[in-house]
């Protein structure tokens, strides 16, 4: 429907003003009028409203989130459709909100960030107890009631789209908002839980302390790729106290079981870093049904088996129940435990290169062709390759780029599995693939049903990095004389000593 004007009626509600924006949709000030109150009324974008699988969702979770009767919860006091139209009808916070907060201080001093994180964790436990996952925690959805000493409303509970990568990667909308605050199985397709919140809290947690997210990368790509990968900054770089240190580091670990088990303890851990005193209240799990977060055994599961992620909830690990904080211990802190780097099949013989490989070889720097030849030839054991450490150089990320362009242009699926990561991301506008099987089957499959005479890459450049990026234009020249193109962006991670591709970005062209 189009945008409301002020006087317009919709769900029993006089429109005033807009007061916000967003990718979910418009958020008008308004006058209920039966009960002459001032609520906020939040009218969903048309495309949203359009999704069925959004709308069953919205209609289920609407309702569980009227059901929370909580202090740092914005009231829901309703929700329907009314002339096509997708609304929630909330309590109006007058005020602002952290985001805003943050962009006018910069950061916040730390008993203040913890007394904010301890609210919004409030509501979430809350949230997860009665089997809702945000899916959201971010600055802009943390409401301060203005004058009243920073009282923190989390708004927006369940309501907002899944992170498909897939969705048009730009520089404004929902996208950019969220991925700075979004745990690694968000960003990745996985299944999302409490754990996953924690993660965001986390994430909040660090934005409050510092004044910019904990991941904030140049490009979209390579925040998504360092939220995958990296290890989590430390708040002390930028002024914290050190104590802040391993509780960042916890909430932040990539490995779910790794996080705290709820908000609360999140919150509780903290506080007690702002006050210096030592957290000694045992730690347990809240969430219920699909909050719930799966046990040890179905989370590796999943990730042995992609499609697992589609599958059922778990019901919570009894192994995250009434544990005890390192600190509780007298310990100082959690080690982030990585999960160990995948071992790769390495090729016996040497392979013929196409002419048009051979060519941008030669012009590639020394380092880029060492690269190469490693990524192509293998080294017995990978010795030389575990050797290698620290940040991507340009060449090493422009060299496994070409490489990958090689094994496409000979239809090599065993070369395209040595040049990917075993959690690979493969992203089109028609869906995404997770896994290197997946990955490599699927180019299988277009090499069976199309062959390939060439394979060009194009105005290709390259940065390197702990996160590395190389983007360019492609086109696939098939022996049956058609072709296609478009443009790639290629994540590079190192990978047990070798530049290895997580992420392949393309948007075919037309």
């Amino acid at each position: 429907m189009p945008q409301l004007s002020e006087g317009d009626v919709l769900a029993g509600c006089r429109i005033e003003a807009v007061i916000g924006r967003g990718g979910m949709g418009v958020v008008y000030r308004a006058l209920q009028l039966d009960l002459q109150r001032p609520v906020a009324l939040k009218v969903i974008t048309a495309d949203l409203a359009g999704d069925a699988e959004f709308r069953e969702r919205f209609s289920r979770e609407s309702r569980m989130a009227a059901a929370i009767d909580h202090p740092n919860v914005v009231p829901v006091y309703a929700a329907g459709e009314e002339r096509g139209a997708l609304y929630l009808v909330m309590r109006y916070v007058a005020g602002s909100d952290l985001h805003a907060l943050l962009l006018r201080r910069g950061s916040l001093p730390v008993a203040r960030a913890a007394a904010i994180v301890a609210q919004v964790a409030a509501a979430l436990d809350a949230a997860h107890a009665a089997g809702l996952v945000h899916r959201d925690v971010k600055p802009a959805n943390v409401l301060l009631a203005a004058g009243d000493a920073d009282h923190a409303y989390l708004s927006d509970f369940g309501l907002t789209r899944s992170l498909d990568p897939a969705q048009p990667i730009t520089d404004s909308g929902q996208w950019v908002g969220t991925v700075d605050f979004a745990a690694p199985e968000q960003l990745g397709g996985g299944r999302v839980d409490a754990l996953s919140d924690v993660y965001s809290l986390g994430c909040l947690l660090y934005a409050a302390l510092t004044g910019a997210p904990p991941f904030r990368r140049a490009t979209l790509p390579a925040t998504l790729l360092a939220h995958l990968h990296d290890a989590p900054p430390l708040p002390s770089q930028s002024g914290v106290p050190e104590q802040f240190d391993d509780v960042v580091a916890r909430a932040l670990a990539k490995t779910p079981e790794e996080r705290y088990p709820s908000a609360g303890d999140l919150a509780r851990a903290a506080l007690a870093a702002a006050e210096g005193v030592i957290v000694r209240e045992s730690e347990r799990t809240v969430a219920v049904g699909i909050a719930a977060p799966d046990t040890a055994s179905e989370r590796r599961a999943s990730a042995a088996d992609p499609a697992g992620f589609d599958g059922p909830p778990g019901i919570g690990d009894p192994a995250l129940r009434n544990t005890t904080s390192l600190s509780a211990a007298g310990g100082t802190g959690t080690r982030v435990r990585e999960p160990p780097a995948p071992t790769l099949p390495v090729p016996r013989r040497r392979r013929r290169v196409g002419r048009g490989a051979l060519a941008a070889a030669l012009a590639l720097p020394v380092a880029g062709i060492a690269t190469t030849a490693a990524l192509t030839l293998g080294s017995p054991e990978g010795e030389d390759a575990a050797a290698r450490a620290g940040p991507l150089a340009g060449g090493e990320v422009r060299a496994v780029a070409q490489a990958f362009a090689d094994a496409y242009e000979r239809e090599d699926g065993s070369s395209l599995r040595r040049l990917v990561t075993s959690d690979v991301r493969r992203v089109l506008p028609a869906g995404t693939l997770r896994g290197r099987d997946a990955v490599a089957t699927e180019y299988e499959r277009q090499f069976r049903q199309n062959a390939t005479r060439s394979y060009e890459l194009e105005d290709l450049t390259a940065s390197g990095g702990r996160a590395g990026r190389a983007s360019g234009v492609y086109r696939v020249r098939r022996a049956d004389g058609t072709s296609i193109g478009g443009r790639i962006v290629l994540g590079v991670m190192r990978d047990r000593g070798l530049p290895r591709i997580a992420l392949i970005a393309v948007t075919p062209a037309g």
